[in-house]
């Protein structure tokens, strides 16, 4: 089978910009990423991923892009789902770790550069450092990102398909909505949504009703006239995800919330019309402060973009937290979202997914940007 997003040539680059000859994927999104192996919380099976702590799954790249899998035994149909021919079968932690071991060894690059995960586990790192005393050890986090970030046709099919059932998901939601239901009503309709049109399953299910805490959902807060109720869903599709929001309110309108949404929609365009390839990351944001600043004297946006792809936030490229001293690329994939605090109501704001193209930037979700009345 064909790799999904993996890409050797890209790899080839990545591993020679970090100078690192040998890296190792030890989380299962990125051994998903490196082989296809279902490792992901939301395979048909995620046995791979329930039995972690007694079969690790790991996988290797080498800086000319060959690579090496190493997993459970008794997982059988590797074939099926994996374009890795070099794989070896494991019964143990410790077997995991010598197998790796080995492979780098075969490869003559026991005392060269090894670059790893920081969310490795520490027996697996620890176990390298005793094993490989001559080796230099390099953080691996930045080169799995720089892979990641460019979006293959294949992740960009799998992102809009999430972006479209979250969408589907939205609306249900909206159309079922009425004074008086709650919210573990609400998540109902919209895990069923997400199963019945095909999707693995939710990377979050994130709501508000009103002031409830949008973070925690499903305590039996009730949906009340007047409030603004805040939807952001994300689908996963073949494991990819999406991240998509919109804001609901039945019967009217809180006073300013239309002017202060109107504003930040425009924020968001003005990103939107503004991205290409080249254009720097930080420049962006701040030519999108300046902006907001010419619509109103008063308030604070929250003007974020994050890569989207296997995770909701693979990385900020821009948002009050960090900003990436970097251009865009073509096939970046990315979530712009734009918030704003709203007297008791939380924030109030808008979000889409949208990919950088050869000129300019598209945008993959199609729902009406409007605060939605009923």
């Amino acid at each position: 089978m064909e790799p999904i997003g993996f890409n050797k040539e890209r790899t080839r680059n990545v591993l020679e910009k970090h100078d690192i000859d040998v890296l190792i994927a030890s989380t299962p999104v990125n051994v998903f990423y490196l082989t296809g192996l279902p490792t992901l919380h939301v395979a048909p099976n995620p046995i791979l991923y329930v039995l972690y702590n007694q079969y690790p799954s790991l996988s290797l790249v080498r800086r000319d892009g060959e690579e090496s899998l190493i997993t459970w035994i008794t997982f059988r149909s590797v074939d099926k789902f994996s374009w890795v021919s070099d794989i070896h079968g494991i019964v143990s932690p410790k077997g995991a770790m010598v197998s790796v071991s080995d492979k780098i060894e075969e490869w003559g690059l026991s005392n060269r550069k090894i670059g790893y995960e920081s969310l490795m586990p520490s027996y697996q790192s620890e176990y390298l450092r005793i094993r490989f005393p001559s080796a230099t050890f390099i953080n691996g986090d930045q080169a799995f990102l720089d892979m990641r970030l460019i979006k293959s046709e294949e992740e960009v099919k799998r992102i809009k398909k999430s972006t479209e059932i979250s969408e589907k998901a939205i609306m249900k939601m909206i159309e079922a909505s009425y004074e008086g239901i709650t919210d573990l009503e609400l998540l109902q309709i919209a895990r069923r949504t997400i199963v019945n049109e095909g999707a693995e399953g939710w990377d979050h299910l994130t709501m508000n009703l009103g002031p409830s805490d949008p973070e925690a959902p499903g305590v039996g807060t009730i949906l009340k006239a007047g409030d603004l109720n805040r939807f952001d869903i994300g689908t996963i599709w073949k494991g990819y995800v999406s991240d998509i929001s919109r804001e609901l309110v039945i019967g009217q309108i809180p006073e300013g919330a239309e002017e202060v949404m109107n504003r930040l929609i425009k924020v968001q365009e003005f990103c939107e019309e503004n991205i290409h390839p080249d254009l720097n990351m930080k420049e962006l944001y701040n030519n999108a402060i300046k902006f907001h600043k010419s619509l109103t004297k008063k308030g604070r946006a929250f003007v974020t973009g994050h890569s989207i792809g296997l995770e909701c936030e693979e990385t900020h490229l821009f948002s009050p937290m960090k900003k990436l001293d970097r251009p865009f690329e073509e096939n970046m994939v990315l979530d712009i979202e734009v918030w704003q605090n709203f007297k008791n109501q939380g924030l109030v704001g808008i979000e889409d997914c949208y990919r950088i193209t050869n000129n300019g930037c598209e945008r993959l979700s199609s729902l009406d940007k409007n605060i939605f009345v009923k």
